[in-house]
This record gives C-alpha cells, sequence and structure tokens, in this order.
C-alpha cells in the first residue's frame, strides 16, 4: 500500500538515475572485456561501476532524508 501523502520522487532523483546509467555502461564494457580476456579492462570497469553505484547510493540516502 502506497502512501498518497508522500512526495512520489525527490531532488535529484534524475542525478541518481544519470549515475545508475553510466555504472550500466560500465557493466556493459565488463562484460566485453571479460568475453576478450582483458582482465586489466575488466578491473577498470568494475570499479568504474562501483563508483558510480556507489554515488548513486549516497545520492540516495541523502535524497531520502
Amino acid at each position: 500500500m502506497t502512501d498518497t501523502k508522500r512526495p512520489r520522487s525527490f531532488a535529484g532523483a534524475a542525478e541518481l538515475v544519470v549515475h545508475a546509467e553510466a555504472a550500466t555502461d560500465h557493466l556493459k564494457k565488463l562484460c566485453a572485456a571479460c568475453a576478450d580476456g582483458d582482465k586489466a579492462a575488466a578491473r577498470r570497469s568494475l570499479r568504474g561501476a562501483i563508483s558510480e553505484l556507489q554515488v548513486a547510493q549516497a545520492m540516495l540516502r541523502t535524497g531520502l532524508d
């Protein structure tokens, strides 16, 4: 059951989506690097995805407070 008195979005939601989409791009690069057997590129892509998701997580926490 949803609370009709609470707002459905928060300030910064669009920016959060941008970071989540960037993480998706990094994960796609990770898949390609794994398919190519490029371990260094896979590590870089995974670090990039983790970084973007951490930023998005921090923004979400801030937005919900």
